[in-house]
């Protein structure tokens, strides 16, 4: 048997149960219904559209991808920025994907300078549950890869 102080009973400290009751002394913080959240608001992608920096393999090659972290999100894609830590001149290629996977048939993109290049997306749509991926094949080995993407968001609110 464990004793709790008194004073833990009276602060509420939560899984602490009220003497002779068996009753837990602290509750559960309520949780807003889904139904609440029901109204669009188009906001600007800010720092969800950086994908997280991933370095390339011995073989040359890195994946990154971004997208919509909750349901009912919708991206709206302006533009698409790669980059490596070697720099412009880097001989790396970059292929752009937007879709579940990085498959042949959701490619955006040409092979892109995978040093550095922008590449405007026109408003692609991502839906909840989509990506936008970028694949750089040829780069330097223990080099850094970058995605970022710019545009709008639409999110839920209430």
């Amino acid at each position: 048997m464990v004793r709790v102080p008194r004073s833990y009973l009276r602060a509420g400290m939560a899984g602490v149960t009220v003497p002779n009751t068996g009753r837990i002394a602290a509750r559960r913080i309520p949780v807003p219904d889904g139904s609440l959240f029901s109204r669009q608001v188009t906001v600007d992608l800010g720092n969800d559209g950086i994908a997280p920096q991933v370095q390339f393999s011995g073989a040359g090659t890195a994946q990154a991808f971004a997208g919509p972290s909750s349901g009912g999100d919708l991206w709206s894609l302006d533009q698409c920025s790669i980059s490596t830590s070697v720099g412009p001149l880097d001989a790396a290629q970059c292929i752009l994907y937007v879709g579940p996977l990085p498959l042949a048939q959701y490619q955006q993109a040409p092979s892109l300078s995978g040093g550095g290049q922008q590449f405007g997306m026109g408003g692609t749509s991502v839906p909840f549950g989509w990506f936008c991926w970028a694949e750089w094949t040829g780069g330097t080995p223990g080099a850094f890869a970058f995605l970022r993407l710019t545009g709008t968001k639409t999110v839920l609110t209430n």
